[in-house]
């Protein structure tokens, strides 16, 4: 039971960072004008975003697949 609650905590904060950089890019993108490094952090940010993603897919398939068994 503890591993579950510890894999849902591990689930949220990585759903929270996935929502911080969406904020952040989001902010970025409203901007008239981004910069050099604005535009690289926004690549970096995305690619960062898609990790997490990632990360919580892999994390929920495996929730899944032990409540199955």
């Amino acid at each position: 039971m503890d591993n579950i609650e510890s894999n849902e905590e591990i689930y949220r904060q990585y759903k929270g960072r996935h929502a911080t950089m969406d904020r952040r890019i989001q902010m970025l993108l409203k901007k008239s004008y981004l910069t050099e490094a604005e535009e690289r952090e926004i690549k970096v940010l995305k690619k960062k975003k898609l990790y997490y993603k990632d990360l919580m897919e892999s994390l929920a398939n495996s929730l899944q697949r032990k409540e199955k068994h």
